[in-house]
């Protein structure tokens, strides 16, 4: 495992802003480029709920054998020590790779952290299993041979409307994708073990999630708990009453925040039309409270409340509610005492719009980390970049689009491509001139209309023209649209779109520990490694 390059930020990308002291620091409560942020961070005082935390976690983890980092982790976690923090939902397999380097980005930090504040800082990971968004989550992506990405999707017999805490796997469906996903693996010597963690999966849709990140990251010590769990969620009930009751309050700070975001980024991460900025489960949906006319209302039941009624219920089974993204931050927060919370890039904006909302609650936002960002190559696709005369930094700024358009005008015959632009500007100048002549309307139509004839053939010449010379060198812009696809697919990232399962079967099981042994530092820079 190398590290070949860290690509930073152009200077106006929200990143490069955030972490270099802009103005956009006034949405936030530290500068978690500081080693000092996080000395005065370890000072906040602990909210007291630390130890039956640990036992709500100790209980939720405990459907798998815990290692004994982890059992050491939840002690301290118990005993007051701050933790590292992030979460994601629960996709399928895991997927995508990003939601893995956020749970690296945690252990790092967590590491790095605990040498520097010479404490134990304990690296946790949230579950957000009471998403309903069955469609964000329900799919993977997978390379195939040529370096083209293939959807593999999970089919439900019956719509999923319920959390995804609450699905289980159809198992003729779930082992029809392990084995379309299986399929489309290169085999290799790694082939077998990932075919085996799958076929070990659980059911439950987040307890397979919890399964996958339990088995590769146990002996980090780290903690897992899912945010729909029962127990968990009876903890926060003094807290969801609090957030019913100040509903309009902290709806206010809200719009207050992202007022001020967007005046500072220019655009608007967070998009609810709530004003209670809670979920309530109801025949068999999750659905979003709605604040109207003093009833509490849920629209797509059609059913109206009242404040005793929902507050009663609240009391009764928080269980039935849970948060929306205005409120999970905050009530993240409040259940654990916090040294960093880690997001991706738009996570880490949306915390931005909520800085209002955490003053409100009088709670104190934490630094606010942005999860490292993490591209592999492998040393064909050096190769190839290197005949190819593409380095990273053009690559990623620019896409492949560039480099496909250079290659094949290298390619085309320049003196007849030049002679066929001449021959046509001659043309249209010839069709011009017949429009002056003393003819009917009909006659000027009809040369109108000869021209768009002879100006359509001659894009269908270049078209065909250039298409004769991928045939002849389809190798080539297969290799070059592999390097895209690969290392920045649609020009994003690829940790968007790789899976980590796919990751291992390429190269080895243990491919994250030597990611996590390779990193010197914490980096806020683009890391491209090479396996």
């Amino acid at each position: 495992m190398e590290i070949l390059k860290q690509l930073a930020d152009k200077d106006s990308a929200f990143i490069a802003r955030y972490t270099h002291q802009d103005k956009v620091l006034s949405q936030y409560q530290y500068d978690v480029t500081k080693d000092e942020s996080y000395k005065v961070r370890l000072q906040t005082p602990a909210n007291g709920l630390e130890h039956q935390l640990g036992e709500v976690i100790k209980g939720y983890m405990s459907k798998f054998e815990l290692s004994n980092a982890q059992l050491t982790n939840i002690e301290r976690l118990q005993a007051g020590h701050k933790v590292a923090i992030g979460g994601q939902q629960a996709g399928l397999f895991v997927s995508p790779l990003y939601t893995i380097h956020k749970i690296i980005s945690i252990i790092v930090l967590a590491q790095a952290q605990s040498k520097k504040l010479n404490t134990a800082i304990i690296p946790v990971f949230w579950i957000a299993g009471e998403d309903h968004d069955f469609d964000e989550v329900n799919h993977v992506h997978v390379y195939d041979k040529d370096g083209n990405v293939q959807k593999i999707k999970y089919h439900p017999s019956e719509d999923v409307t319920d959390s995804v805490s609450k699905l289980s796997f159809e198992q003729d469906a779930l082992a029809y994708t392990i084995k379309r996903f299986i399929s489309s693996l290169t085999e290799t010597p790694s082939t077998k073990a990932v075919h085996a963690l799958l076929q070990d999966l659980p059911f439950n849709w987040t307890d397979h999630f919890q399964y996958i990140i339990h088995t590769l990251f146990k002996s980090y010590g780290l903690l897992l708990i899912d945010s729909q769990n029962v127990a968990l969620r009876a903890l926060e009930k003094d807290i969801l009453v609090w957030m019913f009751d100040h509903h309009q309050a902290i709806d206010e700070a809200f719009r207050t925040g992202q007022q001020q975001m967007q005046l500072l980024i220019d655009e608007q991460q967070i998009t609810t039309d709530t004003n209670v900025h809670l979920f309530m489960m109801y025949e068999g949906k999750r659905q979003l409270l709605k604040y109207i006319d003093g009833q509490y209302v849920l629209p797509k039941s059609g059913v109206t409340f009242t404040k005793a009624e929902i507050r009663s219920k609240i009391q009764a089974a928080p269980h039935l509610f849970s948060n929306n993204v205005v409120t999970r931050p905050l009530m993240e927060e409040m259940m654990f005492n916090t040294l960093a919370f880690i997001g991706g890039p738009s996570e880490i904006k949306y915390w931005g719009e909520l800085k209002q909302v955490f003053d409100y609650a009088n709670v104190e936002m934490p630094p606010v980390v942005p999860r490292m960002r993490i591209t592999y190559t492998t040393e064909k696709v050096l190769k190839d970049m290197s005949r190819f005369n593409i380095t990273f930094e053009a690559l990623f700024d620019q896409s492949i689009k560039p480099f496909l358009n250079a290659f094949l005008s290298s390619k085309a015959n320049p003196v007849l491509l030049s002679q066929m632009a001449s021959t046509m500007t001659q043309l249209e100048k010839d069709y011009e001139a017949m429009q002056l002549l003393n003819v009917s309307a009909d006659t000027k139509q009809l040369l109108h209309d000869n021209l768009r004839y002879h100006q359509r053939q001659f894009e269908y010449f270049k078209k065909r023209y250039h298409q004769d010379i991928q045939r002849r060198h389809d190798i080539d812009f297969k290799t070059l649209n592999a390097i895209g696809n690969i290392l920045n697919p649609g020009g994003g990232l690829q940790e968007r779109i790789m899976h980590p399962l796919q990751l291992m079967n390429n190269h080895h099981m243990a491919i994250f520990a030597q990611v996590i042994d390779v990193l010197p530092t914490y980096s806020f820079e683009h890391i491209i490694l090479k396996p």
